[in-house]
């Protein structure tokens, strides 16, 4: 399984893709929607160039920022549960190029018989599915409530086997991850180590109390 994609997994990707299926470029510009989660037409993307931003607002018109996407990322609507919130794709740049691929006729046999057929369908469905745990996993973060429940929830899902996180970028950037306040943040931490919930040394947050 390729976990980790590298860029020249990618570049093989590309080349490869259009000879067995149905592909197509499309370019966006600034603000332009590419694609609504709740459409009822299944689509897969692959950002070729330039930045998007999945949207979340709700009922009340409130929007979140779920996930900024560059290039190489991949986004589809084919896993999506039907919600009353409004999920959406934006451009976030002058120009963003985007590979559509037709999602039925990846299932069907390749009218080429070409190699490639087999390995692109499964090298999709892998990212397809990374892409999908992401964006449930971003969702299910930002319906908690409250600061503690927010960083408490994103420290479970990234501790190792021994309940160590190391914090390989900063507070703030945790902060603006989890839609909180950095001095908030920070507030939050020193009383999670008072009351003995975490331990905090240098870059590394041990979780004390997984419960």
């Amino acid at each position: 399984m390729l976990t980790n994609p590298s860029n020249n997994d990618f570049s093989i990707f590309k080349e490869n893709l259009s000879k067995c299926v149905n592909a197509h470029y499309k370019r966006f510009y600034n603000h332009d929607f590419i694609l609504n989660y709740n459409s009822l037409k299944k689509q897969i993307g692959l950002i070729i160039y330039g930045n998007s931003t999945i949207i979340k607002t709700d009922i009340d018109g409130n929007k979140l920022i779920l996930r900024e996407l560059k290039e190489n990322d991949i986004f589809s609507n084919l896993f999506y549960q039907d919600s009353k919130d409004e999920i959406y794709i934006q451009s976030n740049s002058n120009i963003t190029e985007v590979l559509f691929i037709d999602y039925y006729a990846l299932l069907k046999n390749c009218s080429m018989n070409c190699p490639f057929h087999n390995n692109i369908v499964l090298f999709l469905f892998e990212l397809l599915i990374k892409d999908n745990n992401e964006l449930n996993t971003k969702i299910e973060l930002l319906s908690k409530r409250t600061v503690r429940e927010k960083f408490l929830f994103f420290l479970k899902k990234r501790v190792n086997e021994y309940n160590v996180f190391k914090i390989t970028t900063s507070i703030k950037a945790i902060a603006d991850y989890i839609s909180v306040d950095r001095s908030n943040l920070m507030r939050e931490i020193k009383k999670l180590e008072q009351e003995k919930i975490i331990k905090k040394e240098g870059k590394y947050i041990t979780l004390l109390n997984i419960n």
